[in-house]
């Protein structure tokens, strides 16, 4: 069955060894060869365990059949190309502060390509996409549950695109993979990397040491770049990351704007 649980003992172990390690607190480990959607997996989990338990959960996949993106897109998934991971945690945040999850995941995306090869140099295209060589490597969503103002549970959704496989010619012409780049590395060890970049340091998630990290990774800044939000595009140029992890861009009469979602593109120069 599609959503039957296949858990990987091996995986589950090492996952679970590295959290015993670092003195983390042991999650919940759930692995499939294809589901649905990680993180439809991963809510209908939190909607269905006991309130009393916040225990963090993973929920790994070699591919989704109905991998979901920011503004309702699909996510291609295809078996054999990528991880797709959810990680289930319990945040103290009000919900204005949910956005310091997806960026700091952006920047734990960024280690762990990092610690899988020196030779590539990812980058965060605002406010959650992982690009190499401009092209997208990484997609996140981050989705949760309000209860008075905060998160009761937040859902950071991670797709990272590990090897070459069969993506529509669309999504092909704007996607890369760490195989493009030279990383031998399978999905399941791809997995582990990032499980540990993303956890060792969650309690960073919206600090200043985040903030800089994200500046520093960020694509944009300084270039021009269209602004999509709803029907109304804009060029305007981006100048900065506030500490509310807000894109600051600047219009042609020099006034500041302040963005915390929308759809952001680096401007064409044309002649």
């Amino acid at each position: 069955m599609l959503n039957k649980i296949e858990r990987s003992s091996l995986f589950e172990k090492e996952v679970k060894d590295f959290f015993v390690s670092e003195d983390l607190q042991i999650p919940d480990v759930f692995f499939y060869e294809e589901t649905d959607s990680t993180n439809t997996r991963a809510k209908l989990y939190a909607e269905n365990r006991d309130t009393d338990d916040r225990r963090p959960a993973i929920f790994f996949s070699h591919a989704q059949c109905a991998g979901r993106g920011t503004r309702g897109r699909t996510f291609e998934s295809p078996a054999g190309g990528g991880v797709y991971i959810s990680f289930l945690i319990y945040p103290d945040l009000e919900v204005r502060d949910a956005l310091t999850l997806t960026t700091y995941a952006a920047t734990a995306v960024c280690r762990a390509v990092k610690k899988a090869s020196r030779d590539i140099d990812p980058k965060i295209k605002w406010v959650n996409d992982v690009t190499v060589g401009g092209k997208k490597l990484s997609g996140i969503l981050t989705e949760g549950k309000i209860e008075n103002g905060r998160l009761k549970y937040a859902i950071v959704g991670i797709g990272v695109n590990v090897k070459k496989a069969e993506h529509s010619p669309d999504v092909e012409s704007i996607m890369t993979c760490l195989a493009d780049h030279g990383a031998d590395i399978s999905a399941d060890e791809f997995a582990k990397i990032l499980i540990g970049q993303f956890f060792i340091g969650l309690s960073d998630a919206g600090s200043q040491k985040t903030l800089d990290e994200y500046r520093s990774l960020c694509s944009i800044l300084g270039k021009e770049v269209n602004i999509s939000n709803f029907d109304l595009t804009k060029t305007e140029t981006a100048v900065d990351i506030d500490r509310d992890f807000a894109l600051i861009t600047r219009d042609k009469n020099g006034q500041l704007h302040r963005y915390f979602s929308a759809d952001v593109s680096v401007r064409q120069k044309t002649d």
